[in-house]
């Protein structure tokens, strides 16, 4: 699994990225202040959202500049395992637990 350093911005990320690739990969664009922003939307990080990600094999992000951004198998079964893992317990009624 991967390290610790995964952010909440670099989970965003991820959940973005999995929910738009379909098999081609997502395409972001370079913007200003080393930041990307996904194609035909207005939602933009930091370059550095992406490392954590590429660097724990979650991502794959080809050339790093034009080629599109895919999520790989180990970054679906981590956002499972984290949704998976923020599930709450099911709550026992008190008449089942007499």
């Amino acid at each position: 699994m991967p390290s610790s350093d995964i952010t909440p911005a670099s989970i965003k990320l991820l959940r973005t990225i999995a929910e738009k690739d379909d098999g081609h990969g997502v395409v972001f664009h370079t913007e200003p202040r080393s930041r990307w922003r996904l194609d035909g939307s207005r939602y933009t990080v930091n370059a550095r959202t992406f490392f954590p990600l590429a660097g724990n094999g979650l991502v794959d992000v080809g050339n790093g500049s034009t080629d599109p951004v895919k999520i790989t198998p180990e970054g679906r079964a981590y956002l499972q395992k984290l949704d998976h893992d923020k599930k709450p317990e099911p709550q026992q009624s008190a008449s089942s637990a007499a």
